[in-house]
């Protein structure tokens, strides 16, 4: 078995099939200020993730990766602007796809694991960055920011009712 535990995740570029046959590992933690495009949804980049990656094979036989990553984030709340830590905790696997292969129908299903095309070099780091941006809320607001929902019990009449009051004159 395959185990590149403590070697820089940032660097680590695996032949993505081979990883997942062998039953590969490879750990470590990612500085957010590595992760550029990650960086313009942040209030700063300060802090890191911890990340593993790990090869397998399902009960049919088909290679996948599983992700894991944990850390906090400092998100900009987009109602008051201030900091807003937001806490990670992913886990995700992702069905290995060969190149030209037939994607799983599974990958249509939106509660069912994501697929990705298999590849001789696949940089992690771009593939945790993906997983973490996923991640995100569309919207980051800090609880107390949140718009007031509308309650059913308050009832106004029709800006159009008296155009209806018009009509019957």
């Amino acid at each position: 078995m395959s185990c590149q535990a403590d070697r820089s995740i940032g660097q680590a570029v695996i032949d993505s099939l081979e990883f997942a046959r062998e039953g590969g590992v490879v750990a470590g933690s990612v500085a957010v200020a590595v992760l550029e495009r990650l960086a313009e949804m942040l209030a700063d980049n300060a802090g890191s993730l911890d990340c593993e990656l790990r090869g397998g094979r399902d009960g049919e036989g088909k290679p996948y990766l599983d992700l894991r990553v944990v850390g906090s984030l400092n998100l900009s709340c987009q109602r008051c602007l201030m900091p807003m830590p937001f806490g990670l905790d992913i886990d995700s696997r992702l069905m290995l796809v060969a190149p030209g292969g037939e994607w799983p129908d599974e990958e249509l299903a939106e509660d069912g694991p994501d697929a990705i095309e298999a590849s001789r070099e696949l940089a992690v780091l771009p593939l945790v960055e993906d997983e973490v941006l996923l991640a995100l809320p569309i919207v980051p607001r800090h609880e107390v920011c949140r718009p007031p929902v509308a309650t059913e019990t308050e009832h106004r009449p029709s800006p159009f009712a008296a155009l209806a009051k018009l009509k019957d004159h």
